[in-house]
């Protein structure tokens, strides 16, 4: 029987006393005062794990082990995983069809299918919710592309490339790659108007300070994203979606140039980008945009500042393109395969 061969293989797999005594001590070391009780748990849980477990690669398959183990010792967290190519949950299964490592970058192919309902479209998204775990750890960045989507079999095709951002090569060894969420619903709308003129734009409005959750063009010199920003005050609704998803919040000149704040309900990655049009129907690119969440309401408000004359503005015309998404599936989707770096 496979299950038989398979236990009496992994029961021969066990890693060198000097591995143990080495995870065990950075265990050891790992201990803080602070939340004393729940770190000697997992500790205390993880450990005897290691020592107990009559198959120890199952192990660190254990909900909550592997990421403390990997916490600790990458290079021990990986041996103990066994290898397995596909998995199921909450009625998806996902598995790697194919992946490669060439110097600081890693490739990986692999699919998503419902198997329990029609839950997806062509529009299924990770919702940057994946990471690859390896012997040796550094910073990453990484993008995904969809390449295909089967409608009968219900199974969505990506490539996602994950490169070391300090240029660190990929080593071989056992590489583990998760899931945690899938959005899909998506649906586009593009060139939706949002004012077709400017004409009653406040000089120096009222502004308050936020701590910049992120933003665009922000590459010129006194820009410090540590800093607080002088933000809009809202305004009230001046333009709203009809989903009442997205809205125009704020508009106000100062400087020399024109703040347009719009506010965007965060559910689901919700996302837009608003142009801004000159009266001769040019596009006006903005100079920056820039960012801040209000967390516990679930909103975000971007602000896009624009370098032009404030008797231009009466002229101008604002639109919108817009995406939002209506199905949020979670679960714990974890793969584990072999990898040979490339020579």
């Amino acid at each position: 029987m496979f299950e038989t061969r398979y236990r009496k293989l992994n029961e021969q797999i066990a890693p060198g006393d000097a591995l143990l005594e080495d995870t065990l001590a950075q265990m050891a070391q790992h201990r803080r005062p602070k939340r004393r009780l729940h770190r000697t748990v997992a500790i205390c849980a993880a450990a005897a794990l290691l020592i107990g477990c009559g198959t120890p690669a199952l192990a660190a398959n254990v909900p909550g082990i592997y990421e403390v183990l990997y916490t600790l010792s990458p290079a021990t967290a990986q041996f103990f995983m066994p290898v397995n190519k596909s998995c199921e949950d909450n009625g998806v299964k996902m598995e790697v069809v194919s992946a490669f490592v060439k110097d600081d970058t890693a490739g990986v192919y692999l699919t998503m299918q419902d198997i329990a309902g029609d839950r997806f479209d062509g529009t299924l998204d990770l919702f940057d919710s994946y990471s690859l775990h390896y012997p040796v750890r550094s910073g990453q960045s990484g993008g995904c592309t969809a390449i295909e989507y089967d409608t009968e079999t219900r199974t969505a095709t990506f490539l996602i490339e994950i490169s070391n951002m300090d240029g660190e090569r990929f080593q071989s060894g056992k590489y583990t790659f998760s899931v945690r969420q899938l959005l899909t619903g998506r649906q586009d709308m593009d060139g939706i108007l949002v004012a077709a003129g400017l004409p009653d734009v406040p000089l120096d409005p009222p502004t308050e300070e936020h701590s910049p959750s992120g933003g665009s063009y922000l590459s010129e010199p006194g820009f410090d994203m540590s800093s607080n920003y002088p933000f809009l005050v809202p305004q009230g609704t001046l333009w709203e979606s009809e989903d009442g998803v997205f809205s125009l919040v704020a508009a106000g000149y100062r400087d020399g140039q024109l703040h347009l704040q719009y506010r965007t309900h965060k559910v689901y990655d919700n996302h837009a980008w608003f142009q801004l049009f000159a009266p001769d129907g040019e596009e006006i690119e903005p100079a920056y945009t820039i960012s801040h969440l209000d967390h516990e309401a679930g909103l975000s408000y971007d602000e896009f500042v624009y370098d032009m004359a404030y008797e231009d503005l009466a002229g101008c015309m604002a639109t919108g393109d817009l995406a939002t998404s209506d199905t949020l599936i979670e679960g714990n989707w974890r793969v584990t395969f072999r990898l040979d770096a490339a020579q």
